[in-house]
């Protein structure tokens, strides 16, 4: 229904009116946070508005806690975790392997809401990734956490043997299989003994709740395993179901210090609720157009050629507007908009022998 000048909104407040160059008139708000993350930039894809809010719901998150999320993103995740947690003694540990993803994720949650959810929040950028940020914050050496958990899978990652083939080097894992370019890149970074910022929590800290965004969360699972708080929740977004498959049967074989609680797919199903005219009880009274447009019956009539052409398609208005009371119908039905998958929501909770909880708030449900 026309252009809007951004000259015109800048500066208004929220519930300003502003007309189009064709009439209609539009009414500014706030971006909501669904809003603000489904249209902010970004260079990763983001986790939706449905498993964001769900994901919080599963993470059991209150105000206070300490999270410890791998996968920034764009930060879409990260702001819906630091939003159900903020509040005095709160912190929220972000990790990603690409530097300029994390850097991106940054600048989004400063620029919401004049950058309110930005303290308390840690971002990690580390080449070597997760595990190369969990041995910082043990304040174990590189070779510490592989050798403490030979059963994981992330220990058959390690380069231990090297060849030479022609002119190139090749590097391969504890199984033989010959690395990539991009892994061996990698490895050749992380012996240059990357820094990190310092770690800003004490000896022994745990996590409330982790949050995994990751191709391979089973990689993982082991070296979280000290960070996190007995009894707490860890959700994983994993995208399809062989994944699952494949974490379940691992994790059968090899641990059993999580139990997997629920996994979810989260759909929404948005209805449609809106008046209409009942063309019999309107007939001689208002004229009824094309795409719900309804137009007083004197003007209906003018000649479609005239001069003022777009004035008149400007004042033309819902059906809501001119309809007469005993006219209105109702139509009520969901709309025939095709939801594609998105992801699986995978909700482990830690098994442990220790009777008690470390710092167990008063909040904490039994």
């Amino acid at each position: 229904m026309g252009r809007l000048k951004h000259d015109e909104i800048i500066g208004l407040s929220p519930l300003s009116t502003i007309k189009s160059h064709m009439g209609a008139k539009y009414t500014l708000h706030w971006p909501s946070l669904d809003e603000y993350c489904t249209k902010v930039k970004r260079q990763a894809s983001i986790m939706y508005p449905k498993d964001a809010t769900s994901a919080v719901h599963l993470l059991d998150l209150f105000p206070g806690a300490h999270v410890l999320e791998a996968g920034t993103g764009n930060g879409s995740m990260t702001l819906y975790i630091q939003r159900a947690i903020q509040a005095p003694g709160s912190h929220l540990d972000t990790v990603d392997i690409r530097n300029e993803h994390s850097q991106q994720a940054e600048k989004n949650i400063e620029r919401f809401w004049r950058g309110m959810y930005r303290p308390g929040i840690t971002f990690w950028r580390s080449v070597g990734g997760l595990q190369k940020v969990i041995r910082h914050l043990k304040g174990e050496t590189d070779d510490a956490l592989r050798t403490a958990n030979p059963h994981s899978p992330s220990s058959s990652g390690t380069p231990v043997t090297s060849g030479v083939k022609g002119d190139s080097e090749i590097m391969c894992d504890k199984d033989g299989r010959p690395l990539t370019p991009l892994e061996i890149k990698r490895q050749k970074f992380m012996e240059t003994k990357e820094v990190l910022p310092p770690n800003p929590h004490p000896k022994g800290h745990q996590y409330d709740a982790i949050s995994l965004d990751l191709p391979d969360c089973k990689s993982v699972l082991f070296d979280l395993l000290p960070l996190l708080k007995p009894d707490r929740p860890m959700c994983l977004y994993m995208v399809n179901m062989s994944q699952i498959l494949e974490l379940v049967q691992w994790m059968r074989q090899n641990c059993d210090d999580y139990t997997v609680e629920r996994i979810l797919e989260v759909d929404w199903k948005e209805w449609n609720v809106r008046s209409a005219a009942v063309r019999s009880k309107v007939r001689g009274r208002v004229h009824v157009g094309g795409l719900g447009k309804v137009l007083p019956l004197q003007q209906a009539k003018k000649d479609d050629n005239e001069e003022h052409q777009e004035t008149k398609e400007a004042l033309a208005t819902t059906a809501a507007d001119n309809i007469p009371d005993d006219a209105v119908g109702w139509i009520c039905r969901p709309l025939h908009m095709p939801v594609g998958h998105t992801g699986f929501l995978v909700q482990l909770r830690k098994n442990s022998t220790n009777t008690e909880l470390e710092s167990t708030p008063s909040t904490f449900s039994s």
